[in-house]
């Protein structure tokens, strides 16, 4: 009897850990997808204007030059806003979201990084026109992963926040 007690715990750690695995799989693959996407289309494609999730592009310093329409309903703010004054998210990081920091540098060193436990991470992207804070957001996930030119070269980073 002890021995299949604790066989069972073990059963479901190895469970856990390839569901784990697959998600990780999963992941590389939807991230794959966008960088091939936006090499070829450019961030404009309709694609990712109408993804149902917020996206939004940055460059090294933090500086936004790109946000969809599903950030865009969520938050204010629009990609015509950033062309006339600079948006940038590294200095809105709050002490909750301290993770999205270290998320968003370790993209230009070539990594994508997977968030959860997130804290109304679209408060960064608020636009200065919106009244205050929006509602509690459900997107508590974000992935952060790197643009990268033909040659491999990260040229900006990207988010795409989910529930």
């Amino acid at each position: 009897m002890e021995k299949k007690t604790r066989k069972q715990p073990l059963e479901e750690l190895t469970k856990m850990l390839k569901t784990l695995q697959e998600k990780e799989k999963i992941q590389d693959c939807v991230v794959r997808k966008f960088q091939k996407l936006i090499r070829k289309k450019g961030l404009p494609s309709s694609v990712i204007k109408n993804f149902p999730y917020p996206i939004a592009v940055f460059e090294q310093d933090g500086d936004l030059v790109f946000v969809n329409s599903a950030l865009s309903e969520e938050t204010g703010l629009y990609t015509a806003d950033l062309s006339k004054s600079k948006h940038s998210i590294l200095n809105r990081i709050t002490d909750e979201n301290l993770q999205i920091l270290d998320a968003a540098e370790n993209v230009f060193m070539g990594k994508t990084t997977f968030l959860t436990g997130l804290s109304d991470p679209l408060d960064i992207f608020m636009s200065d026109r919106s009244c205050g804070k929006i509602l509690s957001s459900e997107y508590r996930e974000a992935v952060f992963f790197p643009i990268t030119q033909d040659e491999g070269q990260t040229t900006q980073g990207a988010v795409i926040f989910m529930k």
